[in-house]
């Protein structure tokens, strides 16, 4: 009886162990099922980063081309930059280059100045699928009491459209490119300010004073 009982326990045992085998290779099985890549999606991940890949290496053949353009250009020497940014190119001209101070009309250095960047610039959106957004920016002196502006926030978008205007009227840049954004003296670029006084240094202001031309690859929403 006792050698009956242990063949029993024994079945027992064999037929548990043979089940947690079998419920362990179906875990195997579903675990390199999951594993198995998708190729589609390792393509599209591929061709992502392949693009971004390209598109960085046209911006920086653009920011050449424009560095090369202001160092041939005395007037535009110190008074316009080009600044890689995580989103695209910053061109960034003193607002003094571009306008008369209170005012939002070009001056004629102005259009120059945005002329002699804007033919690169429409070839390269057009080409390579991009866009432009144009912001105005000021210091933080108060508009005068006489002036046409209300605020800073209106000069600053008066500026901006007036330089949008200009890439597509005269560049020919297509309106669906081109968007236009005035921030007052909300975003300053230098923040450095008079130890004594609080206020904002004469450096300062004449830095905030801005216009950037942003060219970028997706579209602001």
């Amino acid at each position: 009886m006792r050698y009956m009982a242990h063949k029993a326990q024994e079945k027992t045992w064999q037929v548990s162990y043979i089940d947690l085998l079998t419920a362990m290779l179906a875990a195997f099985t579903l675990l390199l099922a999951l594993s198995v890549p998708d190729q589609s999606k390792l393509d599209s991940l591929a061709s992502s980063v392949s693009d971004a890949a390209k598109r960085q290496q046209n911006l920086g053949t653009l920011s050449k081309d424009l560095q090369q353009v202001i160092q041939n250009n005395k007037a535009l020497q110190g008074q316009v930059s080009v600044v890689m940014t995580d989103q695209g190119i910053e061109l960034r001209f003193g607002s003094n280059l571009l306008f008369p101070p209170g005012q939002a009309k070009l001056s004629q250095q102005g259009y120059d100045a945005i002329y002699s960047v804007g033919r690169i610039l429409g070839y390269f959106v057009k080409a390579r699928d991009a866009y432009i957004a144009v912001e105005g920016h000021t210091d933080d002196t108060p508009v005068k009491a006489n002036s046409e502006f209300k605020s800073n926030w209106e000069l600053s978008a008066s500026r901006a459209l007036e330089v949008l205007h200009y890439l597509q009227d005269t560049v020919q840049i297509e309106s669906k490119r081109l968007s236009a954004t005035g921030y007052g003296d909300a975003r300053p670029q230098n923040k450095q300010r008079d130890p004594v006084t609080g206020q904002f240094t004469e450096l300062a202001r004449n830095d905030n004073r801005r216009v950037v031309i942003r060219i970028y690859y997706y579209r602001q929403i």
